[in-house]
């Protein structure tokens, strides 16, 4: 059974949708399927090479994580099954129309719903009106990383109508790579003995919903912890700009793309893991996730879907979304309370167990051959 993965971003370039892309099909090709990954030609111009079952496509049009692909038909015709990862602006329209006129299997991954304010989000809003109306119709499966977060997102009112077709589908960690392990702190020069707030996200437009300006005012006012922010992109000299502005840059480091061991180094060396999203364009909180399985409790956004992941007074503390002094008291109450922050660390990391890669690939595996028969 050959299945194509169609994503609007695949590792090296930045994403939680991408890296939960290529993750997938890696799983799924280490159970024997025969599956790839289609993704455009990547942003970074570093040397790493894409594993085999990568293709790239150019793109007449691209804007953000909008794109339209050129020759992705071809590679559809040859797929038993085509996965498509949502949202996918300028593509997605086109896969669906494929399959649905050469009556090819569509299933799909909803990562979360695209958000942006005015006006860019009126044309969003038109878009899900018409547009995505249409492409998740044409999905026989629709998988989500929680119902929690399908329930209040846009897809909403069709999961009422037709919960047959949805899959709850956590993603998954790696278990083999974030798992608990020495702090290292001193290595990114921070003080062994100072408090440390770590911070995973995309550094750029696209992803300006992570809630990194607020979480830069909130370390301004802690006075003793230091900032340890892991990412990339065309807004970290923004980000870095604001820093000095408030003066908290010398107490701010700015890592940039690291590899996975440098990133599960980093989750070891936070006292707690900060995640203050600000909307609906969070869906499940992947990195959350993996900084729980290093033991790394998590203050976060009390958002549909990441409150799956971060369990409130479990696992981490929940805040409403833009409270910065909610977020403030959370935060200063981890770093301060040692018995509090072991308690949350502990459970963090046996809670992780539930999110797990090979598992999530061994669902779809059953789905697939459900459809196949």
């Amino acid at each position: 059974m050959k299945i194509v993965h169609i994503s609007c971003v695949a590792p090296p370039d930045s994403g939680g949708i991408g890296q939960s892309a290529y993750e997938i099909v890696r799983h799924l090709r280490l159970r024997g399927m025969d599956a790839q990954l289609v993704a455009p030609v990547r942003r970074t111009s570093d040397t790493v090479k894409d594993e085999p079952w990568v293709v790239r496509l150019p793109s007449m049009i691209r804007w953000g994580n909008a794109a339209a692909l050129s020759g992705i038909d071809p590679l559809m015709a040859q797929a038993d099954i085509v996965h498509l990862h949502y949202p996918f602006f300028g593509t997605a329209e086109a896969v669906a129309q494929y399959c649905i006129w050469h009556r090819k299997p569509l299933v799909m991954t909803f990562h979360m719903d695209a958000s942006a304010p005015f006006p860019l989000g009126l044309i969003f809003g038109a878009y899900r009106i018409f547009a995505q109306t249409a492409i998740i119709r044409a999905c026989k499966k629709i998988f989500v990383s929680s119902k929690d977060y399908a329930e209040h997102s846009s897809l909403g009112g069709f999961f009422a109508m037709h919960p047959e077709r949805f899959v709850e589908l956590p993603f998954g960690v790696d278990h083999a790579m974030f798992k608990i392990g020495p702090d290292v702190r001193t290595q990114f020069d921070i003080p062994a003995d100072a408090k440390t707030i770590g911070f995973v996200g995309a550094l750029d437009h696209a992803h300006r919903f992570k809630g990194l300006p607020e979480l830069l005012r909130v370390t301004s006012r802690i006075p003793d912890a230091h900032l340890l922010i892991v990412g990339d992109g065309d807004q970290r000299r923004v980000y870095e700009a604001q820093a000095n502005q408030i003066g908290v840059m010398p107490r701010c480091h700015f890592l940039g793309r690291v590899d996975q061991d440098t990133l599960a180094n980093a989750y070891r060396s936070m006292d707690v893991f900060a995640f203050p999203s600000t909307g609906r364009a969070e869906a499940f909180g992947l990195v959350a996730a993996e900084a729980a399985a290093c033991g790394a409790p998590c203050v976060a956004s009390d958002l549909f879907g990441v409150r799956t992941v971060v369990k409130h007074d479990e696992t981490g503390l929940l805040v409403p979304p833009r409270d910065e002094k909610r977020l403030q008291d959370a935060l200063t109450s981890i770093l301060r309370d040692r018995a509090l922050r072991d308690r949350l660390s502990r459970h963090a990391a046996i809670s992780a167990s539930r999110f797990d890669w090979d598992r999530h690939a061994g669902r779809l595996v059953e789905e697939y051959r459900k459809m196949s028969q």
